[in-house]
């Protein structure tokens, strides 16, 4: 199974359609921040989305307001909070970030991700779709700034593969024990292909 993997496409629906329309792929992941604060173009992307992938899973960023979890859509399926099986693995949805400047609308502590990850239902091959990363796993500003998850990261063993976003520079791939990916922004033209047999990670740039 290939899964196409997206994160922080901020309203852009140019590159979102362009890298949809040209890849081929079973299963769509996106790790947040849909929109840039304006909650209706969440429907817009939505009508993209339902144009080119057969099953899409999402999580809402910072930068998306919580009432799009609310919102009856054709295509993408919001799983924040959420443990869903899926064949033969899990996939765990948490969104939104901790605590930033600037007040952005979807903002957790670090108790509200703890109790999300307690509330999971794990199986034998789990994989977390986060916005925000893990500290000290991709989550470094252009600063230097390590501005992930203590929570998620004191639980990051329990999942074989994580997804995330929010950090725009730290796009990456780490393949040790576990696989962690950032895909990078599609605000960027940035993506990233997953084969979930050979657990090989393809990141891609149109």
């Amino acid at each position: 199974m290939k899964l196409l993997l997206l994160s922080d496409i901020h309203s852009n629906t140019k590159n979102l359609e362009e890298i949809l329309k040209k890849t081929e792929f079973d299963l769509l992941l996106i790790s947040g921040d849909l929109t840039h604060f304006k909650k209706q173009d969440v429907v817009t992307i939505d009508e993209i989305v339902s144009k080119y992938a057969p099953e899409c899973y999402a999580v809402h960023g910072n930068c998306d307001h919580p009432e799009i979890l609310s919102y009856e859509l054709s295509a993408i399926n919001f799983i924040h909070g959420k443990s869903l099986n899926l064949d033969d693995f899990t996939i765990h949805g948490i969104g939104g970030s901790l605590k930033t400047p600037f007040g952005t609308p979807s903002e957790y502590t670090e108790k509200d991700y703890e109790e999300i990850i307690k509330g999971f239902k794990f199986s034998d091959f789990n994989i977390l779709v986060s916005h925000s990363p893990a500290k000290g796993i991709l989550d470094k500003t252009n600063y230097g700034e390590n501005i992930g998850s203590e929570a998620i990261r004191k639980y990051i063993e329990r999942f074989q593969i994580s997804i995330t976003g929010h950090v725009h520079e730290s796009f990456g791939v780490i393949k040790e024990e576990r696989l962690a990916i950032n895909p990078g922004p599609v605000n960027w033209g940035r993506f990233a292909i997953l084969d979930l047999r050979s657990m090989e990670v393809e990141l891609r740039k149109i």
